[in-house]
C-alpha cells in the first residue's frame, strides 16, 4: 500500500512540475514544425557554404542565439523551385518570381537573420533606437550598413520552406531579411578584394559574427 501511495504522488507530481517549464531555453529542442524532414542533399551542400550560426551564454543562461544564412546565387535557384513546386505557380508567376531573385542578387547582398533574445521578449531589431544593430564587413573590408530591414512572418513562404529542414525555426525565433548594396563588381570590370565577408550582429548582451570566406560566392 505504501508503494501504490509513493507512486500516485509522483504522478500527480510530475505534471505540476512540467507545467513550469519552458521551451525557451533550447530553440533546437522544441521546434514549431513537429516533422522536420531530411534535408535534400542539395540543400545540404547549400547551407554548408552559407548558413552559420552561434550564441551567447552567460552562467549558464541563453543570453542570444542567432544564425545567418546567406541568400546566395545556389541559395536562391533551390528556393525558386522549391517555391515553384510547393504553390504551383504558374508560368507567368514562376517567371516573375524568378527575375525577382535574380535581380536582388544582382543588386543586393542578402541575409536571413534568425534570432532568439534569450526570453519570451521580442526584439526591436530594425528599428533606428533599437539596441540590436547589424553590419556588414565586405570583401573591401568596408563596413556596410543595411539599406533595409524586414521582419519574416510565420506564414513567410520562405520561412515555412526552411523550417522544414531547420530544427532551429522554433516558436521563439525571429526572422528577418536583410538587404546591404552591392556593387556587381564583375560587370562593372572591378576586381574582388581578399577579405572575407563578415556579417555582424550586436545587442545589450553581446556581439555575434558570421565569417564567408568565399567572397566569389557573393557575386
Amino acid at each position: 500500500m505504501k508503494t501504490f501511495k509513493t507512486r500516485v504522488v509522483i504522478y500527480l507530481a510530475a505534471p505540476m512540475i512540467c507545467f513550469g517549464c519552458s521551451t525557451t531555453d533550447n530553440w533546437a529542442i522544441h521546434p514549431i514544425y513537429e516533422h522536420v524532414e531530411e534535408t535534400p542533399t542539395q540543400l545540404q551542400k547549400i547551407l554548408a557554404d552559407t548558413y552559420r550560426k552561434d550564441e551567447i551564454y552567460q552562467d549558464y543562461n541563453t543570453k542570444m542565439i542567432a544564425a545567418g544564412l546567406f541568400r546566395s546565387e545556389e541559395y536562391r535557384e533551390f528556393l525558386i523551385n522549391s517555391i515553384q513546386s510547393s504553390y504551383h505557380l504558374d508560368e507567368a508567376a514562376s517567371l516573375e518570381f524568378s527575375l525577382d531573385q535574380k535581380q536582388q542578387f544582382a543588386n543586393q547582398f542578402e541575409f536571413l537573420l534568425m534570432i532568439y533574445s534569450g526570453s519570451n521578449e521580442k526584439t526591436d531589431f530594425g528599428k533606428k533606437d533599437s539596441i540590436w544593430q547589424a553590419r556588414l564587413y565586405d570583401d573591401d573590408g568596408d563596413k556596410v550598413v543595411p539599406t533595409r530591414i524586414q521582419k519574416l512572418k510565420n506564414t513567410d513562404k520562405e520561412r515555412l520552406l526552411l523550417g522544414k529542414y531547420l530544427k532551429e525555426l522554433d516558436r521563439w525565433v525571429e526572422v528577418y531579411k536583410l538587404s546591404f548594396p552591392k556593387l556587381n563588381k564583375p560587370a562593372t570590370g572591378v576586381n574582388l578584394g581578399s577579405e572575407p565577408f563578415i556579417l555582424e550582429l550586436a545587442s545589450i548582451e553581446g556581439r555575434i559574427a558570421f565569417s564567408w570566406e568565399d567572397t566569389a560566392k557573393f557575386y
